[in-house]
C-alpha cells in the first residue's frame, strides 16, 4: 500500500498521510517529482509507458512518480529512476529545475492535482538497465533529442502533462541581478483579501500591483506580489528580494518585500500559488 505525506502550501509536513487513490484533502498537497536525464550530447533518457499501465499506456515520458512517506524529494527521484530504468544515479549530478504548486483548480483530463511538482534534472552518460528496473512500468528507453521530443508530442505520443519541456527545458537562463536589491515604489490595484477582475473566485492572498513608471514585457508597467504585511495596501515601497519568471508567459512578477525582512522560497511560492500554479515559472534570487 503506497502512503504519501500531505503538506501545506508552503511544504510544511503536516504530519498527516494519504493512501494512493484517496481523496486529498482541501488545501493540502502531496509531493511528486519529474525526472530528466540529459547526456553529454544534448539528449533526453525517454521512457515508453508499458501496455499494461492504467493511464497513458506505451506513451513516452520522462521518469517520475509521487514521493513516498518519509521520503524527501530528491531521495524519490532517485528511488522512481531505480525503479522504472534500473540506473543509479549520483545525487550530486541532479539539480532541481523548478517547482510547482498544483492545487485544485488545475486539472488534467477532469482529474485535480493536489500536489507540488519538483522537476529535477540530471546528468548521466551511462547506458540505462531495463533489465535492472524493479517495477515492471517502463517497456521502452530512448536517448531523443529535443526535436524528437517535439515529434512525440505532435503526434500524440508524448504525456500531454510535459509540455512545459518545451518552455521550460530549452531557455537560457535569465539574468535578473540588476533587478534583485532594487528599491521601488508602486501602485496597488488588488489589494489583500479583494477578488480577481475576470475571475470572483480567486482572492488575492498578498497584495498585488504594479511598480510605476517600469515597463514590462507585455508593454504594461510591472506586476509585483507584495509581502511582509498583513494589511490591504493602496500604494508600495519595497525591495525587491526576488523574481518569479514565467516560462509560458512573457510576464515576470517581482517580489517585494516591503518590511525590508527576507522571504523564503517556499512561503513566497505558497503565497503566489493561487495564480501562478496557471503558469509555469521559477523563482530567481
Amino acid at each position: 500500500m503506497e502512503k504519501w505525506d500531505l503538506y501545506t502550501k508552503y511544504r510544511e509536513n503536516t504530519g498527516k498521510e494519504c493512501v494512493r487513490g484517496g481523496t486529498i484533502p482541501e488545501g493540502l498537497y502531496h509531493l511528486v517529482v519529474h525526472v530528466w536525464i540529459r547526456n553529454g550530447k544534448g539528449e533526453y533518457l525517454m521512457s515508453q509507458r508499458s501496455a499494461s499501465r492504467p493511464t497513458f499506456p506505451l506513451l513516452w515520458e520522462c521518469v517520475g512518480g509521487s514521493v513516498l512517506k518519509g521520503e524527501s524529494s530528491i531521495d524519490g527521484a532517485l528511488r522512481e529512476v531505480k525503479e522504472e530504468i534500473g540506473i543509479d544515479l549520483e545525487q550530486s549530478a541532479g539539480r532541481l529545475l523548478f517547482s510547482k504548486i498544483r492545487g485544485s483548480g488545475v486539472k488534467y483530463e477532469c482529474k485535480a492535482y493536489n500536489d507540488i511538482m519538483d522537476v529535477w534534472l540530471f546528468t548521466y552518460d551511462g547506458e540505462f538497465r531495463l533489465d535492472e528496473a524493479t517495477t515492471d512500468e517502463v517497456s521502452d528507453c530512448k536517448w531523443m533529442t529535443a526535436s524528437e521530443i517535439g515529434k512525440l508530442y505532435s503526434d500524440k505520443k508524448l504525456v500531454g502533462t510535459l509540455d512545459y519541456f518545451f518552455c521550460a527545458m530549452t531557455e537560457d537562463e535569465p539574468d535578473y541581478s540588476h533587478v534583485i536589491g532594487r528599491t521601488v515604489k508602486g501602485t496597488v490595484d488588488r489589494p489583500l483579501g479583494t477578488a480577481h477582475p475576470q475571475d470572483p473566485e480567486m482572492i488575492y492572498p498578498i497584495n498585488y500591483g504594479y511598480v510605476n513608471g517600469v515597463f514590462a514585457g507585455d508593454g504594461e508597467e510591472q506586476d509585483a506580489y507584495l509581502f511582509g504585511t498583513d494589511a490591504p495596501l493602496r500604494s508600495f515601497e519595497g525591495r525587491v528580494i526576488a523574481v518569479w519568471h514565467r516560462f509560458d508567459d512573457n510576464e515576470d512578477k517581482w517580489i517585494v518585500s516591503v518590511n525590508g525582512d527576507d522571504v523564503s522560497d517556499d512561503r513566497i511560492l505558497g503565497e503566489i500559488s493561487f495564480q501562478e500554479q496557471f503558469f509555469y515559472g521559477k523563482l530567481y534570487r
